[in-house]
């Protein structure tokens, strides 16, 4: 009998799959076959032997019932941070990326006076592998940055990449605020923000349910959050969150009803208002905001 894989080549394997997304595909093949895209791009004729070809299908396989990427190799990039990534975790998404830029430019005004030479603290709550946490460390390495999560199994995953990126990070276990005492100059959240009537949800199957649902369409744990956080900031804190393309008015609404001042959103990448911010008055600016 004729080897199925002696006329398996990269192109024919692509096409051969053409439903999934070509990124997948390439990233899958780099992966396997350890090269580099432009590799796969410049050697589409190359040949692919029987236990490249069997892994390559047992991936696809995972593919096609909507496993992440970013599970089957292990890892995911994040503002240029590898991240070590898997069923524990949610997959850090390019749209947090304006999360974290915002916070970058809160900071920056908030920069503490040389005199008192005191760090900015900051928390991420929720923050599963501890990308945006991460990503904030590695801009600001002056920072003291905090983050928590209620999963044991998703502080792991932060913890090991704490350590493998050399970049510290005090983990809490601790659901939202339930085990936090302490007081913060920002506190930032990418927190469950999908109803649980969402059709998308179908092909997030693979992703911790956890990180990703919240009830009354979306905004329970926006709510509690922004319910809870002032009691948790300094004076002229901030509060940044993430949120789905179409809650950006009711966060607003959220973050005002609930004393914060200056609130703002964002864009993402993609033209969707995905970041909401809002500051902590200091008692003379609440009295005349009220």
């Amino acid at each position: 009998m004729a080897d199925p894989s002696q006329d398996a080549t990269v192109a024919s394997w692509v096409r051969q799959h053409g439903t999934l997304a070509r990124f997948d595909l390439e990233i899958a093949l780099c992966h396997i076959l350890d090269c580099s895209r432009a590799h796969l791009l410049t050697h589409p004729d190359r040949a692919l032997n029987q236990p490249e070809l069997a892994q390559l299908e047992r991936w696809s396989d995972q593919l096609y019932k909507h496993v992440p990427i970013a599970y089957l190799c292990g890892n995911q990039e994040f503002w240029g941070l590898s991240l070590t990534v898997d069923h524990r975790v949610l997959v850090p998404r390019p749209d947090t990326e304006t999360l974290v830029e915002q916070t970058l430019a809160c900071m920056a005004q908030q920069d503490p006076s040389p005199s008192t030479g005191t760090a900015l603290r900051l928390l991420d709550l929720g923050t599963g592998s501890g990308a945006i946490a991460l990503a904030l460390a590695s801009e600001r390495p002056d920072a003291d940055v905090h983050a928590c999560d209620c999963s044991l199994d998703s502080l792991a995953v932060a913890r090991e990449n704490s350590r493998s990126l050399r970049l510290p990070v005090t983990l809490h276990h601790s659901d939202w605020f339930d085990n936090i005492s302490q007081r913060y100059d920002l506190i930032v959240s990418n927190p469950p923000y999908i109803a649980p009537s969402d059709p998308h949800l179908d092909l997030l199957g693979a992703e911790p349910a956890h990180a990703l649902v919240a009830d009354d369409n979306g905004l329970a744990d926006l709510r509690t959050i922004c319910e809870q956080a002032g009691r948790f900031l300094q004076t002229n804190g901030w509060l940044l969150l993430e949120h789905g393309f179409d809650q950006a008015e009711a966060v607003r609404s959220l973050l005002s009803n609930n004393g914060f001042i200056d609130v703002q959103s964002r864009r993402d990448l993609g033209g969707n208002e995905r970041v909401t911010w809002g500051q902590k008055p200091s008692d003379q600016a609440l009295s005349a905001h009220e």
